[in-house]
Formats: structure tokens, C-alpha cells, sequence
């Protein structure tokens, strides 16, 4: 089964140098203990890492640039009189290589232009593409009172938006799923993440929520969440 926790994957890297922090470490590695597909992808990291490691390493010989420097310090600033610049600048867009340079510089602007609008419309459609590759039947359906009691790592989640809210430290959206408007709790926080891209759900709409599952313990958390959210349906308002 193909594992959705792209949370944990954005640290493998720091993971494999040693530069993850001590509770980021054991998220990981407790998430290892159940994730074969994890423990592969670490794996071919790690061989990367050490092949990295094991390629020589070459230094220049010496470095050119203090001489290169004191060239251009020595060099005289040459005066070009109006008249001859005027006539250089003519002769030089006569030429066809200029054109073809302008049409060049041309050329990159616009698929700078349309690289950019690629690029949103793709991350527009990132949500529908991931759910369009889901298989909901892997999901187990919980309800919000239950979610302490749950072991299974891909779930589905019914409920009504309560509040919707951009995070201040990552800026992902998340919002809470409540049995009843009426009351705060039992509730879940639901968060989409890059580069999955979904529209955020209003509140006071009822959804159902795909996505995995896992605890939040950090001392000012300690709640469940669906993280990240893969897939949103609006069941009514």
C-alpha cells in the first residue's frame, strides 16, 4: 500500500545526515516500524547519501581570481566618443545575430510566462489527480467520538466544519471536524498540506474526510488528527 505520510518523508534527508531533531527522530523511526514503503524509500536515500559520500572530491589547484582581479584593477576605463558609439550601436542591431538574440531573450520571458501558468494550473489540479489514484476501499471509516481507539492508518471521517484556519508556522490549512456544531468536542483537526492542493471546506458544511491518521502529542497539541487530508467530499451544508 503506498504511504500517503508526506509530513515524514519531507524529513528523510535530515534524518539520513543526522540533523533531525531528537522528536522528529522517533516520529520517524516509530513510523518506520509499521511503513514497509517508507523503509524502502529511506533506503535507496541512504545508498545515495554514501555514494555521495564515497566520490572523490577535487579542489582547484589554485584560485585564479586575486590574479584576475588585479588585471581588471590595472585595466584603463577607455572613453568612446558619442559619435562612433551611435554608429557601433546601429551596426550592431543590423546584425542578424542580434535579432536572433532578441528573439531568444524573447523566447525564455515567454515560457518563464507560461512555465508560471503551468505551474498553478497544476498545482490546481494536484487534488483531483491524487483522488482520482485513490483507492477508498483502503480506508477505514471512523467516527470522530472513536478516533482514540483507532489503529488503522488510512481512514475516513464524517462530520461538519467547525472552524477553517491557516496555520502560522508552515502556512498549510487545516481545519476541525466536529459530530455537532453545537459542541467543541469530540473533535479532529484535518490538515492539507503541500503539494496536495484542496479546496477548503467551509464552515458548517458537512464532509467526508480521507486522509491518515495519527495522534498529535506535542504538549500544547495533544489531539487526533487527519494528516494530511487526500481527499475532500461535501456530503451537504
Amino acid at each position: 500500500m503506498k504511504c500517503w505520510r508526506i509530513d515524514l518523508r519531507r524529513s528523510f534527508s535530515l534524518y539520513v545526515t543526522g540533523e533531525l531533531e531528537a522528536s522528529a527522530v522517533k516520529r520517524v523511526e516509530d513510523h518506520l516500524l509499521d511503513c514497509g514503503s517508507c523503509r524502502t524509500r529511506l533506503a535507496r536515500l541512504r545508498n545515495g547519501h554514501r555514494f555521495a559520500q564515497e566520490m572523490p572530491r577535487f579542489a582547484p589547484q589554485r584560485d585564479p581570481w586575486t590574479t584576475i582581479e588585479a588585471s581588471i584593477d590595472a585595466q584603463q576605463p577607455i572613453t568612446i566618443p558619442n559619435a562612433w558609439a551611435a554608429k557601433s550601436w546601429r551596426n550592431l542591431v543590423l546584425k542578424p545575430g542580434f535579432a536572433l538574440a532578441v528573439i531568444g531573450v524573447a523566447a525564455l520571458i515567454a515560457a518563464v510566462i507560461v512555465a508560471s501558468g503551468r505551474r498553478s494550473l497544476e498545482e490546481e489540479r494536484a487534488g483531483s489527480l491524487i483522488a482520482d489514484v485513490l483507492d477508498f476501499s483502503e480506508f477505514h471509516t471512523v467516527n470522530i467520538a472513536d478516533i482514540g481507539q483507532n489503529r488503522k492508518p488510512h481512514v475516513m471521517a464524517e462530520g461538519y466544519v467547525s472552524e477553517v484556519h491557516v496555520n502560522d508556522e508552515d502556512g498549510d490549512l487545516s481545519f476541525k471536524l466536529v459530530d455537532d456544531l453545537g459542541r467543541p468536542g469530540p473533535f479532529i483537526i484535518c490538515e492539507i498540506i503541500d503539494p496536495i492542493k484542496l479546496a477548503p471546506p467551509s464552515v458548517g458544511s458537512r464532509v467526508r474526510v480521507y486522509g491518515v491518521s495519527r495522534y498529535d502529542g506535542q504538549s500544547d497539541h495533544n489531539w487526533y488528527e487527519v494528516h494530511p487530508v487526500l481527499n475532500i467530499e461535501v456530503v451537504r451544508r
